[in-house]
Order: C-alpha cells, then structure tokens, then sequence
C-alpha cells in the first residue's frame, strides 16, 4: 500500500472510527482492485475534460477520493490521489475548472 493510501487510512481511522474507517479504506481498496477486472471502470481524462494528457489515463472516484490512474494490458498504476475538495484538472493541467465563488467559499 502506498505511502499516501496508509496516511488515508490512519486519517480515516482517526475521523470515523476504527470500524467504520477501516471499512472505508476496504471500499476505497477494493474499487482499485476491480480497475483490473472491469474494464470499463473509470473516465477516460482526455475525453471528460478535453485536456491534453495520454490517452490511457482515468480517473475514478470513491468515498470523497479522485484516483488518477494509467492503464495498459498489463497494469494499472495509481499515479495521484486527490481529496474531493481539491481542484486535480488545476494541479495536473493548469487548467481553471472553479469559478471564484467556489474558491472563496473554500478559502483558497
């Protein structure tokens, strides 16, 4: 388990308690572990987003988390995790997707 997907846990351990928390990381797992059994999990990021990016990465989301994930025949690597409230077009892409008002009402 990566480094940040252990600190996810630790966190939601400590918010929602060990049993509800460590429920949660098997959801968050478990989703992960079907992107190479189902191969439709997942939005293609070029097409949702019209941005410019390999054509073979996704991102999918699960319990308030955007993963973003390359995908071949082969693997399937978790290249970012991001919590819902953070802006990940802006961090991978440079690319404003939030008006002002979302900004100020979160503080940024």
């Amino acid at each position: 388990m990566s480094r940040r997907l252990v600190a996810l846990k630790e966190y939601l351990i400590l918010v929602q308690g060990e049993k509800k928390g460590k429920n949660t990381i098997k959801e968050i797992l478990d989703a992960i572990e079907n992107l190479g059994i189902y191969e439709k999990i997942g939005d293609n990021i070029r097409e949702r987003f019209h941005v410019e990016c390999p054509d073979n990465w996704y991102l999918l989301y699960v319990n308030k988390n955007y993963f973003v994930f390359s995908k071949t025949e082969q693997t399937i690597n978790v290249l970012k995790m991001y919590d819902y409230r953070q802006d990940f077009i802006h961090d991978l892409f440079g690319v404003e997707m939030r008006s002002k008002e979302s900004k100020e009402y979160w503080g940024e």
